[in-house]
């Protein structure tokens, strides 16, 4: 019984090894046959579970890669400044919120030495030559250097005549945009600065710079020789060709020469004889729209500028800052080769012709010239006889007003 027994258990562990290998063999086979067919319970169970480690594993990897194609798309290195620009190729809202949770806010460039912030190194680079003073482009015609490319560009319209930007309205060129840009507000009447303490507006925010200066009596340009304070620098330079004795403009038909444009273009009219202004009281013509104003004071008596101290009036204010030289003795204008003064720039100008020989008004009558238009008004009398100048009280005339004086004397004597 214990060999039947012996031999069973034998068999037992026989039929367990031929059905454990048949396992094995029909595992094998059902292995190849899942190319092509279905697969037993347990395969798939075994294949399925060994795909959703995989599945696992490369979704892990999936998400790592995500994100760092994330940080790629929404985070470039920029390898000339060194710096981190962003571009996102999502959406602007999706990339705007990981540009703010990763990076905060675009990154600037800033000046050490003044703390301006600029956007690009290549801006921060052009800035730095303010402080260092650098200028790398030089203009080939005149030698001038600058900053940067653009400037020098503007400059050489200078000499080309370049005039790229045309006004549409009234044909105006201009070598830089900027500038039409304000010219522009000529037509459209806009005044975009607006005076904070009296309202004034102005086209530029130069003028309105110039324009305080009213309210706080600033007075930055200084004239070494006499003192006098300017708001205006073109006013300051005009204010030394007195001193100077500097005539820039030159008429061309008579050769007489000016210290300012203006009187220049006033003495022009001289020539053609044109008067547009003209009083409708009394017919007489004026060059100047202002003379014209000043005259009408005379028809209505008006005197409003007068002196505090000894309550003279006048009709123009010029007038009155002349007067008060009497009271101060201020002779701000001086003769370069005398030391002599004067408190008129007129003055000066005819006390020149002294050293000059200049006598620019000659009579017709006998050739004598005269350095002043009234000495030679004075003289005319010997020829016409004129006596403007007539006694009240023993009738005398006389050509001449000193003359009058001294016999004036003569009665107030004999009064006494």
């Amino acid at each position: 019984m214990a060999f039947i027994k012996e031999e069973s258990e034998d068999i037992i562990e026989g039929g367990f090894r031929i059905k454990h290998e048949d396992t094995e063999e029909q595992i094998r086979i059902v292995i190849i046959k899942e190319e092509s067919e279905d697969m037993t319970i347990e395969e798939v169970f075994r294949v399925n579970h060994e795909d959703t480690e995989e599945q696992t594993d490369l979704k892990e990897e999936r998400e790592v890669l995500n994100e760092m194609q994330d940080e790629d798309q929404c985070q470039k290195h920029d390898f000339i400044t060194g710096q981190k620009s962003f571009s996102c190729s999502q959406t602007a809202k999706n990339c705007s919120q990981k540009r703010a949770q990763k990076t905060g806010t675009r990154s600037r460039f800033t000046c050490q030495q003044c703390g301006k912030s600029l956007s690009r190194q290549e801006k921060l680079k052009v800035h730095m030559r303010i402080h260092t003073g650098e200028k790398p482009y030089n203009c080939q015609q005149c030698g001038k250097s600058f900053p940067d490319k653009a400037n020098l560009k503007r400059h050489t319209r200078i000499h080309t005549g370049e005039r790229p930007f045309v006004c549409q309205l009234c044909g105006n060129s201009f070598t830089e945009k900027g500038n039409l840009k304000k010219h522009m507000r000529v037509h459209t009447g806009e005044k975009p600065y607006t005076c904070q303490q009296c309202g004034s507006s102005f086209p530029l925010k130069g003028n309105l710079k110039k324009h305080m200066r009213v309210h706080t009596r600033e007075k930055p340009y200084t004239c070494k020789i006499c003192g006098n304070g300017f708001t205006e620098k073109g006013n300051y330079m005009r204010h030394l060709r007195i001193h100077t004795g500097e005539q820039p403009y030159t008429c061309t038909q008579c050769g007489k020469s000016f210290t300012h444009k203006n009187t220049f273009n006033t003495h022009l009219t001289i020539h053609t004889g044109k008067k547009p202004f003209t009083c409708q009281l009394c017919g007489n013509g004026f060059i100047q729209k202002k003379n014209l104003k000043n005259h009408m004071m005379i028809h209505r008596g008006e005197r409003p500028f007068s002196c505090k101290q000894c309550g003279k009036s006048f009709d123009q204010q010029g007038n009155l800052k002349v007067h008060m030289r009497i009271h101060t003795g201020e002779k701000p204008f001086i003769c370069q080769q005398c030391g002599k003064c004067f408190s008129q720039p007129g003055n000066l100008k005819v006390h020149m012709r002294v050293h000059t020989g200049e006598r620019p008004y000659p009579c017709n009558l006998c050739g004598n010239s005269f350095i002043k238009a009234e000495s030679l008004k004075r003289h005319m009398r010997i020829h016409t006889g004129e006596r403007p100048y007539k006694c009240p009280q023993c009738g005398n005339s006389f050509t001449q007003q000193s003359s009058f004086n001294r016999h004036m004397r003569i009665h107030t004597s004999e009064e006494h």
